[in-house]
């Protein structure tokens, strides 16, 4: 998997493979909420909201070096005080309109790392990261959960 590259989603192929009663292979949350938390991930870069980094700064570039930039992707089962806090809630009335609005975001995403708008971005995890370093982030993050849901191999 090329993590390197901002991940081209066939969203016509989503609406087809993944329903709502498709089984997690691993973790505990259901295909909706998957793709809201897949989507909602977007606003570190898509709002001006502030987020706290929960690492410390000088454990940053070891924590990149561990997770962000390690070969392959996330490892299941990783847990910290930032993934412990989220809500799986789902906000959407179904899976249809959760897909359309991921990918709304996603597009908007796409944009803003190609324009080079993610400048002064943080992540509560890796901190204050580049272009180069959101693209892998996103990358990793939506390969393991498409993989959680057996979308990809």
């Amino acid at each position: 998997m090329n993590f390197t590259q901002f991940p081209h989603i066939d969203f016509e192929a989503l609406r087809n493979e993944l329903k709502p009663e498709t089984p997690a292979q691993f973790g505990s949350m259901n295909a909706q909420q998957m793709i809201e938390h897949v989507s909602l991930i977007y606003d570190y870069v898509l709002s001006d909201m502030v987020t706290k980094v929960l690492t410390s700064e000088e454990k940053i570039e070891k924590v990149k070096k561990l997770f962000l930039w390690s070969p392959g992707g996330f490892k299941q089962g990783v847990t910290n005080e930032f993934t412990q806090s989220l809500s799986f809630e789902t906000k959407y009335a179904n899976m249809e309109e959760a897909i359309n609005e991921f990918e709304k975001r996603h597009y908007l995403v796409a944009d803003a790392l190609a324009n080079h708008l993610v400048i002064g971005k943080t992540h509560p995890i890796f901190g204050l990261l580049n272009t180069e370093e959101w693209i892998q982030f996103f990358t990793k993050h939506t390969w393991h959960h498409f993989n959680q849901f057996g979308l990809i191999s």
